[in-house]
């Protein structure tokens, strides 16, 4: 474990007690951080140089009931990537978060990926509207849950009949 690390940790975490912090290996750093408190923890990696976002993953643990969001976030200044974690319902109703475009504005994009694949609602990102990647009468459709089935929804889509092979085992589209 690298000291210049669990320095940058012991630093956050000094000024953000509500938040969990371990250096994962030399150059990396992990968070775990309340939903509610995101804005307020990515402001302060921002104010302590972590100076771009790299990346929002949603992560659909459907046995949970929640879904991760992952906050990536690099700092040319200490050459070191920090992931933060977060976790919110999975119910679509619940399934929001504030939006952080106003801390780091490339999250804008990201925050509208999460919403059109995993149905995550970003409070004050107006680009929430419909998902691209569906049609104008599809809605609560998210093609990234794990619950998404495929198969049954080309077969809507594409109004395909179900075949099957000789040994009734495998589809044939």
């Amino acid at each position: 474990m690298s000291m210049r690390e669990q320095a940058i940790v012991d630093k956050i975490l000094e000024k953000a007690p509500y938040a969990e912090g371990k250096v994962r290996r030399e150059r990396r750093i992990e968070f775990t951080v309340p939903a509610e408190r995101i804005r307020d923890f990515l402001t302060l990696l921002k104010k302590n140089n972590f100076e771009l976002m790299l990346q929002i993953t949603p992560v659909d643990w459907p046995n949970d009931g929640e879904i991760e969001l992952i906050y990536q976030i690099w700092s040319v200044t200490h050459r070191t990537h920090v992931m933060v974690r977060t976790r919110i319902p999975r119910e679509l109703e619940k399934a929001r978060m504030p939006t952080v475009k106003d801390i780091y504005p490339v999250a804008e994009t990201y925050e509208r990926d999460a919403h059109d694949f995993f149905g995550v609602y970003f409070e004050g990102n107006w680009k929430m509207e419909m998902p691209w990647i569906l049609d104008d009468t599809e809605q609560d459709i998210y093609p990234l849950r794990k619950d998404f089935d495929m198969l049954q929804y080309v077969k809507k889509k594409y109004k395909i009949l179900d075949r099957f092979d000789e040994n009734k085992d495998n589809y044939v589209i």
